[in-house]
């Protein structure tokens, strides 16, 4: 059976080329969302699978509800070519570390599963990321946008503190469960968050962060609906603070040494 590619990309598109490259085997699909503010859409190629490069593109916005927004618009284009057997979301600098043969024969393995990698509860993280009103920073990550960025995170730091001082939460009843936002969905996990995207839009419009939260919280929601596996070898990620590490395409070798079927975030300009 076919499986889905959803990327989401707005720079790097050496790494991603070599991403579909690795995958393109004839049991691939390629479904890829470049940034509304890239001004000139890069030249990708397939010889094996089918490549689509979605028309209609988001401005997304790091931390705020458009990374929901895109995720849900990739499921839903792929939905209307399904189905597939998995419905993969990655970032453009992904990469596998195994081979496209042990990456079939793991997801086969595990057909009708929701695949994720999830993070240990932390109450004062979900807290602050959903529980709170966020001020949208639109310009938070965006090189060249230093006032507006300093603007915005007046406004935000500023309502987050009347927040705390007046005691203002909402959604205090729900549990919530965070994962990566890198994540393999089936075709009826996939079908669920779409049908429900208008609430879920609605649900975390003011979340920080909530493309972390919404798949694997809405799912668990059902209780015995779905199956949802926690793989903590799925993704191999580094962080400096707060922020990934970026890998030179140099240190593939190294990281294929690890358990891990995938690793980023990669970069082609970027020295290890």
């Amino acid at each position: 059976m076919q499986h889905a590619w959803l990327i989401i990309a707005h720079n790097e598109f050496g790494v991603l080329q070599k991403l579909i490259s690795m995958l393109d085997d004839g049991r691939s699909d390629f479904y890829v969302h470049i940034d509304k503010k890239v001004a000139v859409l890069p030249e990708l190629h397939v010889e094996k699978g089918r490549l689509t490069l979605l028309k209609k593109r988001i401005n997304v916005s790091w931390g705020t509800v458009s990374q929901i927004r895109t995720e849900l618009l990739l499921l839903e284009t792929a939905l209307q070519n399904g189905p597939y057997a998995h419905y993969h979301i990655l970032s453009g600098t992904h990469l596998p570390l195994r081979s496209v043969e042990e990456l079939m024969r793991f997801y086969d393995s595990h057909d009708g599963e929701e695949i994720m990698r999830f993070w240990k509860p932390n109450e004062g993280d979900a807290d602050f990321k959903l529980r709170r009103y966020h001020f949208p920073m639109r310009h938070f990550k965006v090189p060249g946008h230093a006032f507006s960025r300093a603007v915005e995170v007046i406004l935000w730091r500023g309502a987050l503190k009347v927040q705390k001082v007046l005691g203002i939460r909402h959604m205090k009843q729900v549990v919530f469960r965070k994962t990566d936002n890198w994540m393999s969905l089936t075709e009826r996990g996939a079908r669920f968050l779409v049908d429900n995207r208008t609430r879920i839009l609605r649900k975390y419009r003011w979340s920080f962060c909530g493309d972390e939260y919404f798949a694997a919280t809405e799912l668990l929601a059902e209780p015995g609906r779905f199956d949802v596996l926690d793989h903590q070898q799925l993704l191999y990620v580094e962080f400096l603070g707060d922020t990934p590490r970026s890998f030179a395409v140099d240190a593939y070798p190294r990281l294929q040494e690890t358990r891990y079927l995938w690793a980023r975030k990669f970069s082609m300009n970027h020295a290890d």
